[in-house]
């Protein structure tokens, strides 16, 4: 099959493919901006609850100096109220997934690919091969 015969298969599939891609990087998109959000939201929470629990440590501190019963108590809970805040903060934005963005439109990416390739090789171009020594073609 010439050239001009796979053209038509060719650029139907590859409008098929062009619109899927946008699809998919949109897709891919969304999900990396909720990640994103997420990953700033529970830095912004950890920032905030770590601040406040070296605050609250100082005042524990303070505390400490002044006479009576509770006081060094309810300051220390609090200390350790905001310090867990902070580790739930810390946990909640590495948490949402360990696939690295765009993964699924590579995977498209590198299936169109094939596909293409099953076509006509020559349009995809050859892997690169071994540089001396290889298997041969015969060419002695």
């Amino acid at each position: 099959m010439s050239a001009l015969e796979l053209l038509p298969r060719l650029l139907q599939t590859l409008l098929r493919h062009v619109f899927a891609y946008g699809e998919l990087a949109y897709e891919e998109g969304v999900i990396a901006a909720r990640r994103l959000r997420r990953r700033l939201l529970g830095a912004a929470i950890a920032c905030m609850a770590g601040m406040l629990a070296l605050m609250m440590g100082c005042v524990w501190v303070i505390a400490a100096t002044w006479d009576g019963p509770n006081r060094m108590l309810a300051v220390g809970a609090l200390c350790i109220g905001f310090l867990l805040v902070a580790i739930i903060g810390i946990a909640y934005a590495a948490g949402g997934g360990a696939r690295a963005p765009f993964e699924a439109l590579r995977a498209e990416w590198h299936a169109d690919l094939q596909e293409i390739a099953r076509l006509d090789p020559a349009l995809v171009g050859q892997p690169p091969g071994p540089i001396m020594g290889g298997t041969g073609g015969g060419h002695e």
